[in-house]
């Protein structure tokens, strides 16, 4: 009743006031010919007074590039602003700080919208401010460990929250000095899935936080620092036992802090120096739910989006390198040296790393009934700096640049070093070691007690094969950008992007036990084979150097046919008679020597053995694989045979004219040097791509040309045609994968009134 009181209140005044409409819309359209096709249209619309403003955002989407289909009224807000008083009624986007405990907003490109819909009041004096906040909150997400009904190409979200808010905070000024405090309740409704993926039960949980910040701004140094303490409560009366081990709230906290300084004296002068430093220990994720914020609801507390202490780039190789930001679970750094060298322009100087708050250890199986049950395993001690360890996902980065002006050029030239451990698995299988051992049952055939060699017995699964995986990805690239201006208003434009990239998958693999193996020659020990003499360094034992082979028919004869060659007949060779000479001698030489270890007279090949790991090599217990295969390929150009490559190089190039303030042209092609090991998506070769085929190889490219044109300095038009390669998008470290776009075209309209 009471709000429905406040809004007539506010209409009333709306009505009576003089009113003001502007707004944007934007129409966005694409079709391809792998049917990544979509149609949306947004409209937002403003209407203010003096004291009154509305907002509302209409949406017409079948489908959307990401995200559900909508249409109609998406969005809705009524602002109120009298004096010191604010009051907000409808879809509302606050940020507290530097958003440890709430920072919530809409963005498009990663199809996020963590928002809420209720009430928001504030007072904002000269010394001080007050916010209240009240709603509901619904979170979707695409989440790769729930895949019950999920669209084939993940863009649409098929995992969703519910969260009730209720918080305050409140912001003193003194001078160059700010302190605030801030609480904020959260009710969750947290669906609960089965093996099938079908919903089976809802978490009622209740999340509070509370949190400390302040800031100092001074003429030559400015810092500030945020602290939020998060509790999760899991009410017994809404837990069933059998989530009791599964689902284990969290108490954890978040930390960030940042400094700057800038100097004023020589030789540094105009420099300044920037440290940023996270430690975001929200909850504890092993590695093999390292992204199942389905399991982990303390996850889910997405309205929470700390700083994510990462440069963000403008190059497309580079921002693929950024890795997905886990605001519950990362500690990291970053900092940033920055001033004018001469006249040349600006040198940056960054490095950032990053990585899991807390190594895991996963616990070794004695026996295969344990494999599948064993645990995760963490050190609790609190993490001030980012791990090197694989299982903690290290990443790192070092990024320098320069960029200024020669006269009427500009110029950026950057170079970036970059280490990712993006995935750690910990695998175990196990096998039988062919022997009798104590516990295990046998057939008693002389009723002595004991079991005698011969005897039948049950052979159990003793041997535990472990295997490390982690995934890697190491780069090296190099962005550039030049940009040239003419008189009147024209513009050349060149981009420029070299990569040297390096991914792949790292093993190590350690038994528990000996492969099993037929001991020969009785001496305890495996033998690959028996030692012999290659005389033609073939690598294969060979009986006796062949005699009577033809040349031309460029072959062995076979029996029908050693009559032409064997001259007598005797099935042997005599001297005049042809042969292969394997060793160049000259002379027929009766058979490559070997030794005999087990006294058959015959050559060995190497004794049997139980193949645990499958590498064809006899090993024994400890580490007995180190090694990494790259994710990388050629094809052999006379069978499609796949060559392994160490490393891919991309390239990407833009070149653009444009005259301003009217339209731009910019052609883009990117390319890389091998195919990638996994599905390979059909390729069509479009219209310009054939006619760019006539001067430059096609394979393994994508080309696409980009139009903008500016109708009136109220509306722009951008046209796109051709094929883009797809990929990992971020923004604000939140990342999505975005599926190519194959001979198609992109329209956006977009239009400010």
């Amino acid at each position: 009743m009471k709000r429905i009181l406040i809004i007539s209140f506010l209409l009333k005044s709306w009505v009576n006031a003089q009113l003001s409409v502007g707004g944007d819309t934007e129409l966005k359209f694409g079709e391809s010919k792998n049917n990544f096709n979509f149609s949306e249209v947004f409209l937002n619309l403003n209407i203010s007074s003096d004291m009154i403003t509305t907002w509302s955002q209409f949406e017409y989407s079948d489908p959307p590039e990401l995200g559900k289909s909508t249409n109609g009224l998406r969005k809705f807000r009524l602002d109120y602003a009298n004096g010191p008083l604010e009051l907000s009624v409808g879809d509302i986007y606050k940020i507290w700080g530097r958003g440890l405990i709430l920072n919530q907003f809409d963005d498009q490109n990663v199809n996020l919208d963590n928002g809420y819909r209720g009430l928001s009041f504030g007072l904002v004096e000269n010394d001080y401010a007050l916010n209240l906040i009240s709603g509901l909150s619904n979170i979707s997400r695409v989440s790769l460990d729930y895949t019950y009904d999920i669209d084939s190409e993940l863009r649409v979200p098929n995992h969703s929250s519910d969260h009730s808010l209720f918080g305050g905070d409140m912001e003193f000024f003194r001078g160059a000095f700010n302190l605030g405090l801030s609480f904020l309740q959260s009710r969750q409704s947290h669906p609960i899935y089965d093996l099938i993926n079908s919903q089976v039960d809802t978490l009622s949980l209740v999340h509070r936080t509370h949190g400390l910040r302040g800031g100092f701004d001074g003429s030559n140094i400015s810092g500030y620092f945020e602290y939020a303490n998060k509790t999760t409560i899991l009410p017994e009366s809404t837990i069933n036992d059998d989530y009791a081990d599964s689902y284990n709230p969290y108490d954890g906290f978040s930390l960030f802090s940042n400094m700057n300084y800038y100097f004023d004296f020589p030789p540094l002068d105009g420099w300044s120096l920037t440290m940023e430093y996270k430690n975001y220990n929200l909850t504890k994720i092993n590695p093999d739910e390292r992204n199942n914020y389905i399991k982990n609801f303390d996850m889910n507390l997405i309205y929470t989006q700390p700083p994510t202490v990462m440069r963000e780039h403008s190059s497309v190789l580079l921002a693929r390198m950024i890795p997905q930001v886990n605001f519950s679970d990362e500690v990291g750094y970053q900092a940033a040296l920055v001033g004018p060298v001469g006249s040349l322009g600006y040198f940056t100087l960054n490095y950032q790393a990053a990585s899991r708050t807390n190594e895991w250890h996963k616990e070794s199986p004695d026996t295969v009934n344990a494999i599948l049950s064993s645990k995760w395993s963490s050190d609790s001690t609190l993490t001030l700096l980012p791990h090197s360890s694989e299982v903690t996902l290290p990443y790192n980065e070092l990024y320098v640049e320069m960029e200024g002006y020669i006269k009427k050029l500009r110029y950026q030239l950057g170079f970036a070093w970059t280490n990712n451990i993006p995935e750690y698995h910990v695998i175990y299988n196990s096998s039988r070691n062919g022997l009798w051992d104590e516990t295990e049952p046998f057939i008693d055939d002389n009723g002595n007690g004991s079991w005698d060699d011969g005897e039948a017995y049950t052979d159990h699964y003793s041997i535990v094969n472990e295997r490390l995986e982690n995934k890697y990805q190491n780069a090296f690239t190099v962005p550039t950008l030049f940009n040239y201006k003419f008189s009147s208003g024209w513009s050349l434009d060149l981009k420029y992007e070299l990569q040297k990239l390096e991914k792949g998958t790292s093993y190590r693999n350690t038994l528990s036990a000996d492969e099993v193996f037929e001991d020969l020659d009785g001496d305890g020990i495996w033998d690959s084979a028996e030692e012999f003499t290659d005389l033609d360094d073939d690598g294969v034992w060979d009986a006796a150097e062949q005699n009577w082979y033809d040349w031309w028919l460029n072959g062995w004869l076979t029996d029908d046919q050693l009559s032409d060659y064997d001259l007598n007949g005797n099935g042997v060779y005599d001297p005049g008679e042809e042969f292969s000479d394997v060793d160049g001698d000259g002379i027929w030489d009766p058979a490559e020597e070997f030794t005999d270890l087990d006294g058959n007279g015959v050559w060995d090949a190497g004794e049997e053995f139980d193949d645990v790991n499958n590498d064809g090599i006899w090993t024994g217990s400890g580490v007995y694989v180190d090694s990494s295969r790259s994710n990388f390929y050629v094809l052999n150009e006379n069978n499609d045979d796949k060559i392994a490559k160490d490393f891919q190089y991309n390239h990407m190039i833009t070149v653009g004219l444009g005259k301003s303030p009217h339209w731009s042209l910019s052609l883009t092609i990117e390319s890389s040097s091998t195919y990638e090991y996994g599905p390979k998506v059909p390729s069509i070769t479009n219209p310009l791509e054939k006619f760019i085929g006539n001067f430059m190889d096609l394979e393994n490219k994508w080309i696409a040309l980009d139009l903008m044109i500016n109708i009136n300095e109220n509306t722009r038009l951008d046209l796109m045609y051709g094929t883009l390669r797809g990929g990992i998008i971020c923004s604000n470290g939140i990342c999505r994968y975005v599926e190519p776009f194959d001979d198609g075209f992109k329209l956006s309209l977009t239009s400010v009134f």
